[in-house]
């Protein structure tokens, strides 16, 4: 317990632990929500928060005596509340993949982020070149510019969009969000120190989810083994740096790290829509493919490519999408084989490996991802 000597001391601990019953009905809250619209739009995105600073906040109530309620206010106080943030996050990806997708073997993407808050509204922008993402406060629009193609999502959850980079859209909020993680999760292991003026918090955690096949292993950060460690000012208690490091075999690989945040900084026009790109509706999801199995469906999906099937097609995506991404590289393309369906990861996608012929005789042997309907139908989510 030396290690939090002077952490106990910052804190001034006065009096017994006792987490508020208006505290545990907003993390409830907070996580029913964050299940509703996570099922709502899984099948239109395709990891999670981390958990640090929360398991710091626990470690330190039994020996400090302070409640939960207390250090949350005090701390969340004085990390000030910057009504524009600048910041740079590198993230192992690809550009014109989503947001929540990394890849240990690619090189770093920088994202752009732009914060602003006015009036208790949170704006925002994530720019990483083939795809970027803002919010009014209220709707999210994210679109690919090379495709002039984007999706408008009302009333939307940000880590829908963002995955882990959506906690980086309010610092001055990780405490409680983390407290959040930590309660729903137990299986990190925590650590905190100072170094300085430093205090870094650090946790190692699992992957989540079910891996009996590891196909979605190490493609985001909650469905990964990792270690995430924050780096905060002690007399500000503002995020000065965060990485986030992949364990995969002996090797710690870092996936996501911050280059630059600059607080009281930032554009004001964040939130400008570009004119060329055509938005789509994203509550006009198609009805799916009905009474199928998962491999009977992806089956019929697969074939409707080689007469490019508007009948079939229009029941599993949205036709700009299935037109504008998808027709020139499919069109004309056979279908040799359907493999067994299987499931990996946290969604509730269902995979089935497919070979298939395209149109110049080339070969690609994928995963088509389906996903279930309110109304019990297959649509497509990716694999394509």
């Amino acid at each position: 317990m030396d290690d939090y000597k002077e952490i106990r001391k910052l804190l001034k601990p006065r009096r017994d632990i006792k987490a508020s019953d208006e505290l545990r009905q907003r993390v409830s809250d907070v996580l029913n929500k964050r299940v509703r619209n996570r099922k709502k739009l899984n099948w239109l995105f395709g990891g999670i928060s981390l958990s640090a600073v929360a398991a710091v906040l626990l470690l330190l109530l039994i020996p400090s005596g302070i409640s939960a309620k207390e250090i949350l206010s005090e701390a969340i106080k004085a990390i000030g509340n910057a009504e524009m943030i600048e910041m740079v996050a590198e993230v192992r990806t690809r550009p014109i993949e989503n947001f929540r997708y990394i890849d240990i073997n690619e090189d770093f993407v920088a994202h752009h982020i732009d914060i602003s808050r006015s009036d208790s509204v949170l704006k925002w922008r994530v720019d990483k070149g083939e795809r970027i993402a803002i919010s009014n406060g209220t709707d999210i629009y994210t679109w690919m510019p090379s495709l002039n193609l984007g999706w408008h999502l009302e009333n939307s959850d940000s880590e829908n969009v963002l995955g882990y980079i959506a906690n980086l859209l309010k610092p001055r909020e990780i405490l409680e969000t983390e407290l959040n993680n930590f309660i729903s999760n137990k299986n990190a292991e925590y650590k905190v120190k100072r170094e300085g003026n430093d205090i870094i918090l650090t946790v190692k955690a699992p992957p989540q989810g079910n891996f009996d096949n590891p196909y979605l292993l190490n493609t985001s950060i909650s469905e990964s083994e990792n270690i995430r460690r924050y780096v905060l000012e002690a007399d500000t208690k503002r995020l000065k740096s965060a990485t986030v490091s992949v364990l995969s075999g002996d090797r710690e690989i870092v996936v996501l790290k911050i280059s630059s945040i600059k607080y009281e900084n930032g554009k004001s026009d964040i939130n400008c829509l570009p004119k060329d790109v055509k938005f789509i509706e994203t509550e006009n999801r198609p009805d799916g493919l009905k009474g199928l199995s998962a491999e009977e469906a992806a089956s019929a999906v697969l074939n409707a490519f080689e007469n490019w099937n508007d009948s079939i097609l229009a029941k599993v995506m949205i036709p700009e999408i299935y037109n504008t991404v998808y027709r020139d590289k499919y069109h004309g393309s056979k279908l040799i084989s359907i493999g067994r369906s299987f499931t990996s990861g946290i969604g509730n996608s269902i995979f089935v490996p497919y070979t298939l012929e395209l149109r110049d005789k080339t070969i690609q042997r994928h995963n088509i991802a389906l996903q279930k309907t309110d109304s019990r139908g297959w649509v497509v989510v990716g694999g394509l």
